[in-house]
């Protein structure tokens, strides 16, 4: 196996219920098929991640173009491949400019959560696809020490075995 490049891991947790607004909680955020519909629709997507120890820092890693989600229930498996047009915090982009992509929970907490999320890296995904076969963590190998990937709770950098 030759790895070509680096690739991002993504934790989606569909039974997780997410705060969007006060009082409102929803389980669209952590839903890769929700996500996938609203890519059809408008063309691209928005998912975010927190940033490791949730520190204000610029994304280290523009050269990432591609990435996997991994559906941590019920399956436990890497299902799906994605390609990446960027990775940038929130607070760098002019959120008008880009509405369209931002799904409807995922604006909600942008509009009533800013000081909290401005900080959050917003992933700008162009397309979704089935992986098949659906792979293990451990078939991914961490870019940092090329050790196999034993968890995923929100991101991981790995070497990019080119599966799509």
């Amino acid at each position: 196996m030759s790895y070509i490049d680096k690739a991002i891991i993504v934790a989606a947790n569909t039974f997780h219920h997410y705060l969007v607004a006060p009082g409102r909680y929803v389980k669209e955020l952590g839903d890769v098929e929700f996500h996938r519909r609203h890519l059809d629709m408008c063309g691209g997507v928005f998912w975010d991640i927190v940033p490791m120890g949730r520190r204000d820092l610029p994304w280290k890693h523009p050269e990432i173009n591609s990435g996997y989600f991994y559906v941590s229930k019920p399956v436990g498996k890497v299902k799906y491949w994605i390609e990446i047009e960027y990775i940038k915090r929130w607070k760098e982009l002019d959120l008008n400019k880009v509405k369209e992509y931002i799904p409807e929970p995922r604006l909600s907490y942008l509009q009533h959560y800013w000081d909290k999320c401005k900080i959050y890296y917003a992933i700008l995904i162009r397309e979704i696809r089935d992986l098949k076969p659906e792979r293990e963590l451990s078939d991914f190998r961490l870019a940092t020490n090329n050790e196999s990937v034993r968890r995923v709770q929100n991101y991981a950098i790995v070497l990019d075995p080119g599966w799509r």
